[in-house]
This record gives C-alpha cells, sequence and structure tokens, in this order.
C-alpha cells in the first residue's frame, strides 16, 4: 500500500476511535479523533501529490490552496477540518472545555464526510 492509501486508512481507524470514544461519553477526545481522521484525509492527498508537511497550521494552508479554491474539495465540507482543529485545541490544552455530546456527534460526521470527499479525489 502506498504512502498516501495509508494515510486514509489510518483517518478511517482514527474514526473508529472517535465514535468508540463518543460510546463512552468521552467527547473531547472523540472530538480530537475526528480532528485527525480529517487532518490524516488531507494529508493523504497532500502525500500522494509530493507535498511534505510539517505542522497543523501549513497543512490547512497548503491544503485549502491547492484543493479548495481550484474547486477540486469541497468549500463547505473544507472548513470541518480548521473549525475541528479549534475545537480540539481547546479540549487538549485548556483547562476546561465546552465539548457536549451533540458537538462530538456532529464532529464525527463531519469527519465522516470529509473523509468521502478525500477518497472521492483518489
Amino acid at each position: 500500500m502506498d504512502e498516501s492509501k495509508a494515510f486514509i486508512e489510518k483517518a478511517k481507524s482514527k474514526l473508529t476511535s472517535a465514535k468508540a470514544l463518543y460510546d463512552i461519553e468521552q467527547y473531547a477526545d472523540s472530538v480530537g479523533r475526528s480532528y485527525y481522521a480529517m487532518f490524516l484525509s488531507a494529508k493523504a492527498l497532500l502525500v500522494r501529490d509530493g507535498y511534505e508537511v510539517n505542522s497543523h497550521k501549513s497543512l490547512i494552508g497548503i491544503f485549502g490552496r491547492e484543493y479548495v479554491k481550484n474547486g477540486d474539495f469541497d468549500n463547505n465540507v473544507a472548513k470541518y477540518l480548521s473549525g475541528t482543529q479549534s475545537l480540539r485545541d481547546n479540549a487538549d490544552y485548556g483547562a476546561v472545555d465546552n465539548i457536549s455530546r451533540d458537538i462530538a456527534y456532529e464532529r464525527i460526521k463531519q469527519a465522516e464526510k470529509f473523509i468521502d470527499e478525500a477518497e472521492r479525489l483518489f
């Protein structure tokens, strides 16, 4: 399996983890896994096309420039990545997070759509 497809498989694994964490009411951690499912899906496309990415910020920037602005990747779905990153940062690094059951569920659904959109481009 090539590296880009391995990243898609890893993204799907993170989504499975997000669902499992949701089921045991670990909503903040579920959001974190949903974020990584999207992040790794975006990374799969970038790796496939020869980009090297060293940070979350650079991945989001390059991804937007190369796939969203030119219309290859649905802009509405692409917005899920940065929105979920903000939630993940708050959940992981803030003293208190406000991640509810509904928010975690919504992010799981967004991650599913994001992975589907990324796979469409393979």
